[in-house]
């Protein structure tokens, strides 16, 4: 009897083991249709198309300055999948001047596979003015038609401390709305018509 009770007890544990590490590695939404790779921020200049025009001469200080571009890579699991949206968070300053910036980019037709890039930009003065051309922590959050799935932040860190802070949106953008609009459409995901 007692041998029984042991051997039940020992499969309970292996049970609630197996339930635990399932749930986290199916991440925050309980889901596994995606996952977060990594966030890679940096500062980036502009490409200079005004260089390959004939006869644009040289460019303007504005190019000089440094764009800061925040990507995340992730993987997929469903044959396609619609309404994929990726929020970031941006920490820039300290003290008072601290800034925390928001944006998302939401994609369809996005196919089973890995390594799909997202990617939102924020305007050198913007940079310059608020972060003195320095960034203190990134996160991104990652839903599937609403429902929170994965979320990772750099460095990384189990706290969400961005819920601390009053988000500014509008700064953050899609590279549409940059210099890299020519080049987008080869590197990110295909973001989702406005209405």
């Amino acid at each position: 009897m007692r041998r029984t009770s042991r051997r039940f007890g020992y499969l309970l544990f292996l049970m609630a083991g197996s339930f635990s590490f399932l749930s986290f590695a199916q991440g925050p939404g309980g889901g596994n249709e995606f996952a977060i790779r990594d966030i890679h921020q940096q500062l980036v200049s502009a490409p200079q198309y005004a260089s390959m025009i004939e006869g644009q001469g040289t460019t303007g200080a504005s190019f000089q300055k440094k764009w800061l571009r925040v990507e995340t890579t992730f993987d997929s699991t469903p044959e396609w999948a619609d309404d994929v949206t990726l929020k970031y968070y941006v920490l820039m300053g300290k003290g008072r001047e601290t800034k925390l910036f928001t944006g998302e980019a939401t994609y369809v037709n996005v196919a089973r596979g890995t390594r799909h890039v997202s990617a939102l930009f924020i305007n050198p003065n913007t940079v310059e003015r608020y972060g003195q051309g320095r960034v203190e922590t990134v996160a991104v959050e990652l839903l599937y038609k609403g429902r929170l799935i994965d979320r990772a932040s750099e460095p990384p860190t189990q706290t969400r401390w961005w819920e601390r802070y009053t988000p500014v949106p509008g700064y953050l953008v899609p590279p549409h709305q940059t210099p890299w609009s020519l080049m987008a459409y080869q590197r990110y995901e295909q973001l989702k018509p406005s209405p």
